[in-house]
């Protein structure tokens, strides 16, 4: 029996082999393997156990930590070398085998000894990688000569190879022989958008991260699987999977920072069409006489891929680390993609000078090998009708603002009639039943989505059903975010402020000057908790829930969860009874008038009350009062008013229960109080005239409204009724002043509601 043949190759000419090796009907003695699985076999592989020890004890990022794991593969421990850079690599990979973080595969190289070993489709291996597999090397020298096709931007570029390959088919070319090489991701929204006006279907690898899902987001937060969700299977299989890797490591902020790294480096898997063009590696694939290659960017530094000299191991110690220098790998680099291009028969070259963001030069390949290079010339009748009404509004936007009169624009002009410069920016709707069957359930309502709905319907949608909303991680948010952290955690009986403080900076670099703001933060939350500690001894309420889950069940026609996360609940039990106080820590100005809460505005204590009284959070819930508390502020410099400054800004600020006996209870000193903000009492006058406070039937109608309102819009957003409603409130229009998605609604006066201020409850109904 011949020796069995070890065949290193990429996975996608794998399967080219395979495919031709069950054409012949013949037995073949054939191992496959990857270049990086070999190389793993025959020098060492690496964990996450290694990356946590690197990051725990030297305090790299992962990034750095990667390069340097990476860049141990060229290290011989038994070599002294005169570089300190590869020194520092030797001491290390010496420590991290003295730790078993390193693992090695001792049965491999007698493995392979009996084994002939064909590589195939790697042109780019390093001199360690040659000497590993035994191999050289060598292109074949070729004389290569083909046409370029020049276009001005990435859209003409891609307009060309869709009118190319509508030739192909309509001469019979089946689409699946049809591909694309060199396509970057930058491609693939022009790709997506031109194949569409042509109708030609293509796969695109969207590289969609599960850390954006909701899936994964809600696992962040809940730390629960949700594994009964079959439409999110495959998400949860990936997520599962991820949690099972990092089993092994200690539950602390570096592995967490290693699981936020794996979900952002897992990816969705896309659908693909079984007859469609196809995206391949030029680097990787070879492709037969009957296939029509159309390679895009041929643009310098693309193609070819040049190596610049700024790897950690640098042209300047490469050769003692046994590397090839940038300059031959270079110089093989153009002789590897003149080959590569001169084995395909039926090749479409063609490069762009300009995108929408960049400009870029033609690939110095092209004047080393005397490439003739033709001006694409776009044929208007061939072109998709849609596309050319794109263009002619386009071409009519640049003559309007820049006076550029484009070549095309007359000849686009007497063939097509568009509506330019007219817009109807009405909400048309959308198909109910698509939308209700692609959302996720149960649908989950939260005061904040509440709000955006009742502000504008359509800032709603954007929001949370198109989902254009990307968190920007600004550095007040996450100050914010710290001491919301900070405050669920300090009446804890181990609490160490220092360690949760340090832990938390982890989870972000910061700037210098950042890092010179926090000396004032710190010192700034450190006073608050020692105020909060303070105004404890005022209160008999001597229990206490931080960042409590709410959620109440709504009965829809679907599954619907209005969902809140209260950021103190202050209560007391007696006997059946729970007594109970919501403070929201507020890090901006503070109004506590709920009065537009008749359009839904201001709702955000109301909702928490409707929270508490659904959600069965306590048995036989008794209000004493729903409070802001302001947590982080600007006060003056001057001293003498700081302190007063201060203590005012500290006291809760709402509405509390006229029971002077319940009241009595949570603020003791509520006659005069140190507590909460404005309240005073008198037996013979009764409340101060600045005092809020709220009888019990009050409080019972202000719950029942909050339930139909939250019950009305639910069934609203359920209908898809999402048109453009902002709202002027008392001569103030509150909705568009901090909203992000102007560029998108093109409000118009008539599209804004127009609502009096509100001065009473009355609105409430019963008698006060």
């Amino acid at each position: 029996m011949e020796n069995e043949v070890l065949v290193i190759c990429p996975s996608e000419e794998k399967i080219r082999i395979l495919e031709k090796v069950n054409s012949e009907d013949k037995f073949y003695n054939i191992k496959f393997m990857t270049k990086n699985e070999f190389i793993n076999n025959y020098y060492f592989s690496y964990g996450d156990e290694a990356l946590h020890y690197l990051l725990e004890k030297y305090k790299f990022n992962l990034d750095v930590a990667r390069v340097y794991l990476n860049n141990l593969v060229v290290i011989d421990i038994d070599k002294d070398y005169k570089s300190q850079k590869l020194n520092f690599l030797k001491k290390l990979k010496q420590e991290l085998i003295d730790n078993n973080l390193l693992k090695f595969n001792p049965n491999f190289k007698n493995y392979i000894k009996n084994k002939d070993i064909k590589v195939v489709n790697y042109y780019d291996l390093d001199k360690y990688e040659e000497e590993a597999f035994n191999y050289k090397v060598e292109v074949p020298r070729t004389n290569f000569s083909h046409k370029v096709i020049e276009c001005q931007t990435m859209e003409d570029e891609v307009n060309y190879v869709c009118l190319e390959i509508i030739k192909l088919l309509n001469n019979g070319v089946s689409l699946n022989k049809i591909y694309l090489c060199n396509v970057s991701s930058d491609y693939f929204y022009t790709l997506k958008k031109l194949f569409g006006y042509y109708h030609i279907p293509i796969n695109l690898d969207f590289r969609d991260s599960i850390y954006t899902t909701k899936v994964v987001s809600d696992y962040l937060e809940t730390r629960e699987l949700d594994l009964e969700n079959s439409d999110k299977k495959a998400i949860n299989r990936k997520l599962v999977n991820i949690l099972s890797e990092i089993s092994m490591l200690p539950e602390d902020s570096i592995t967490e920072k290693i699981l936020i790294d794996k979900l952002k480096n897992s990816y969705l898997s896309t659908k693909k069409y079984n007859n469609a063009i196809n995206i391949k590696d030029l680097y990787k694939e070879s492709f037969s006489d009957d296939e029509y290659v159309f390679v895009v960017g041929f643009n310098q530094d693309s193609l070819p891929k040049m190596q610049k000299d700024i790897l950690y191991i640098d042209d300047s110690i490469r050769e003692e680390a046994n590397m090839y220098k940038s300059s031959y790998i270079n110089k093989r680099e153009k002789e590897v993609v003149t080959y590569l291009l001169s084995r395909i028969k039926n090749l479409y070259l063609s490069y762009k000078l300009a995108s929408p963001f960049a400009s870029f030069y033609k690939s110095s390949l092209i004047g080393d090998l005397g490439l003739e290079v033709v001006s694409s010339e776009i044929d208007e009748y061939k072109c998709s009708n849609f596309y050319n009404k794109l263009r002619l509004a386009e071409k009519l936007d640049k003559f309007n603002l820049f006076g550029e009169k484009d070549d095309y624009l007359e000849e686009l002009s007497v063939h097509y009639k568009i509506d330019y410069k007219t817009y109807d920016n009405k909400y048309t709707g959308i198909n109910n039943d698509l939308y209700q069957k692609h959302l996720a359930y149960p649908l989950r309502i939260s005061y904040t989505s509440l709000n955006s709905y009742n502000e504008c319907k359509f800032k709603y949608y954007i929001k949370n059903v198109l989902k254009l909303d990307e968190y920007t991680d600004t550095f007040a948010a996450f100050i914010g975010s710290m001491y919301h952290k900070i405050l669920s955690l300090y009446q804890r009986t181990n609490f160490d402020f220092e360690s949760e403080y340090q832990k938390y900076l982890e989870t972000r670099e910061l700037s210098l000057k950042e890092k010179i703001l926090l000396v004032r933060i710190k010192k700034d939350l450190l006073e608050l908790i020692k105020v909060l500690k303070q105004q404890q001894l005022l209160t008999g309420y001597d229990e206490a829930m931080f960042e409590a889950k709410a959620v109440v069940s709504l009965d829809k026609s679907v599954a619907v969860e209005f969902i809140g996360y209260i950021d103190k609940i202050m209560f007391y039990k007696n006997v059946e009874d729970t007594y109970f106080s919501i403070i929201d820590y507020k890090t901006g100005f503070i109004d506590t008038h709920i009065e537009p809460m008749k359009y839904g505005l201001h709702m955000q204590l109301p909702v928490y009350l409707y929270l508490i009284h659904y959600s069965k959070l306590f048995n036989n819930p008794i209000f004493t009062g729903i409070y802001y508390q302001n947590i982080l502020f600007n006060y003056p410099t001057w001293s003498e008013k700081i302190e007063k400054e201060k203590k005012d800004k500290y006291l809760l600020n709402g509405y509390s229960t006229d029971d002077t006996g319940i009241l009595a209870r949570f603020d003791s000193t509520y006659e005069e109080s140190e507590y909460i903000k404005s309240m005073k009492y008198n037996e013979e006058k009764g409340f101060g005239t600045y005092s809020k406070v709220m009888s019990n039937d009050t409080l019972f109608d202000l719950i029942k409204f909050t339930k139909r309102h939250i019950e009305d819009k639910c069934d609203e957003i359920l209908e898809s009724d999402f048109q453009i409603n902002p709202k002027n409130y008392d001569g103030t229009n509150i909705s568009c002043q901090f909203c992000s998605f102007k560029d998108l609604c093109y409000m118009r006066e008539a599209d804004i509601v127009y609502l009096d201020k509100v001065k009473n409850l009355d609105f409430l109904g019963g008698e006060e």
